[in-house]
């Protein structure tokens, strides 16, 4: 199964009368980068819950967000933090011991800092069991809307594969054609020149032959129709191979240049252009599969 990197989810938690929101959204990075943003309440659970991220996904930008949605148990009278403002004033002072010009504290400022205002706070041993539970369970449902949107760029890309492999079938035989129509250009415009009776066969073969080697494209056919190939394979085995395919995907351009670097007919231009620009899109999509 292909994942995509881009996904979201959202769960809400109820613990007593606490309503608790878990969300989890992501984008494609190409390493795994982890941001949590959660209430102070839930910080010695962040931890557990990178590792589960960890665990379960390989490449993406994730964002985490646990916060509370409704929380009537602390919505009750708030104390003030007596022996954390005693040791906040006593910093104050001496900075401003250290300072030609204090400026003074306002009410306001002090209420802001951390720890001031006590609250009624949830106890870990009840909230760790039912949260990181239901972390479980939406990184579960998370990944089920990477898979969703996985199965998208899957039919998008053998599409785009299915295309390619058209062209490539269609290619050796205009080849062939090309050949041996200027073949008969080539002796056409000899006769004309040198009239028929001068036409030395050595000559013609050693144009021919020239030419021929100067168009030569199998083998970069054959090794583009090995790197679509491959990039099938790995579709159908699925797991984290979006970097794989970022490098197949990197081979098939190239092949394709040379082929066009090549081009001796319009038509063979046109089948350049073509599988270029259906290997862009390629690209272009897999930079969001995990």
């Amino acid at each position: 199964m292909i994942y995509s990197m881009t996904g979201y989810a959202a769960k809400p938690i109820q613990i007593n009368s606490s309503l608790i929101q878990l969300e989890i959204k992501s984008v494609n990075h190409r390493f795994l980068d982890i941001t949590i943003k959660s209430a102070d309440e839930f910080k010695p659970l962040e931890n557990l819950m990178r590792n589960l991220i960890s665990q379960n996904i390989s490449r993406g930008k994730i964002d985490i967000k646990c916060f509370f949605k409704d929380n009537k148990e602390l919505n009750q009278e708030l104390h003030l933090n007596h022996e954390l403002l005693t040791q906040y004033l006593a910093l104050i002072g001496k900075i401003n011991q250290l300072n030609d010009t204090p400026a003074p504290v306002s009410a306001a400022q002090i209420i802001a800092m951390p720890g001031i205002i006590k609250q009624q706070n949830l106890n870990l041993e009840d909230i760790q069991e039912p949260i990181l539970r239901g972390f479980t369970e939406l990184l579960q449902e998370f990944k089920l809307t990477q898979a969703a949107e996985g199965a998208k760029l899957l039919e998008i890309l053998n599409t785009r594969l299915t295309q390619i492999q058209t062209i490539i079938e269609h290619i050796h035989p205009l080849l062939a054609q090309i050949t041996l129509d200027y073949r008969e250009k080539l002796k056409l415009r000899l006769s004309e020149v040198l009239g028929e009776s001068e036409i030395n066969d050595n000559r013609l073969q050693q144009e021919f032959a020239f030419f021929c080697q100067k168009m030569d494209v199998n083998e970069e056919i054959d090794r583009l129709g090995a790197h679509v190939s491959e990039f099938k394979q790995l579709l159908t085995k699925g797991g984290a191979v979006g970097k794989r395919l970022d490098f197949i995907c990197q081979e098939m351009h190239r092949e394709a240049n040379t082929f066009g670097s090549k081009s001796v007919s319009i038509e063979t231009t046109q089948k350049a252009v073509d599988l270029k620009v259906l290997i862009e899109q390629i690209r272009e999509q897999i930079q969001n599969i995990m």
